[in-house]
């Protein structure tokens, strides 16, 4: 029986789990197919081999709202090759392809108190209003020509995120906004990590403990203090405890996944280990290297 164990060494966030399923040998192009399937419109994905403290892995991002002449070719670097890769990108019933290569830029994908509510302008990015409700996600996803697995359990999770902020707003879950270009990160990271857990064929999901840092964030609220909201709420029920990294290390979105794909929390099951791999973070870390490790295997 397959079975996925994540590690989460420095905490969990979306585009983590999706970098950590990128290096344990899902493909980039299967990725994109697959969130073509919504019709978000242009975006395109950044997937390259980095290193955090000289653990290596994959650091995945992905911009979406962007217009044509905001393009350029871009190398992407991932699972060992460089690739070449076209992507094809929807505007409504017409079909646009871009060439992408790229080098080692770093895109940065920050998550604050509520991860959904990410801003990319500092890098020049062309972002569209994009905000949408829980109950249009919902609709989008169900809609869509996705496979029941990854339309189940995306839903699910974004179901965690809206009924987690819905308490936090005093507002019913259907209500619940994810505003601009952080709806598009939040589809792209939570629908590409379902693709993902089900291309390899995974039967069940085991979660390592989880910690989170310590410290403050900033965001719509003010001043809080990590865990985030949002986090905690997600993750009641769940053991949950703090390290010395004065960082927010699981984000709303990573909790969720935890939560909507976790069999148990805690120690590896007895499994016979065909392949690991690492999701990186944005920022370094002063104690430990920012990295989800990803174990894929046969249970024993």
């Amino acid at each position: 029986m397959k079975a996925l164990y994540l590690d989460c060494i420095s905490g969990i966030s979306g585009d983590m789990t999706v970098g950590a399923l990128l290096d344990l040998g899902v493909k980039p192009s299967a990725l994109e197919w697959e969130l073509s399937k919504l019709n978000l419109g242009d975006f395109h994905m950044h997937y390259e081999r980095a290193k955090r403290k000289d653990i290596e892995g994959v650091k995945f991002d992905i911009h979406g709202g962007a217009t044509h002449g905001e393009h350029c070719e871009e190398k992407h670097e991932c699972c060992e090759e460089k690739h070449e890769h076209t992507h094809e990108h929807s505007h409504g019933s017409e079909t646009h392809t871009h060439e992408h290569s790229h080098g080692h830029e770093e895109h940065t994908h920050e998550h604050g108190c509520c991860d959904h509510d990410h801003e990319h302008d500092e890098h020049g990015h062309h972002h569209h209003d994009d905000s949408r409700t829980y109950a249009q996600i919902r609709e989008l996803i169900e809609h869509s020509d996705l496979s029941p697995f990854v339309k189940k359990h995306a839903v699910g999770i974004f179901h965690r995120i809206a009924v987690a902020e819905g308490k936090i707003h005093g507002q019913p879950p259907e209500s619940v906004h994810f505003h601009e270009v952080g709806a598009f990160d939040s589809i792209a990271d939570i629908v590409l990590s379902c693709v993902g857990i089900e291309a390899l064929g995974v039967e069940h999901v085991f979660v390592s403990r989880l910690h989170d840092g310590h410290g403050t964030v900033e965001c719509a609220h003010g001043t809080f203090p990590v865990p985030a909201p949002a986090t905690l709420e997600i993750l009641k029920g769940i053991p949950l405890g703090q390290i010395d990294e004065p960082h927010e290390l699981i984000t709303p979105t990573g909790a969720a996944i935890a939560a909507e794909f976790a069999t148990s929390f805690g120690d590896m099951p007895v499994m016979k280990i065909e392949r690991i791999g690492y999701g990186l973070g944005t920022r370094e870390l002063a104690a430990r290297p920012n990295v989800l490790r990803a174990v894929l295997g046969e249970l024993v």
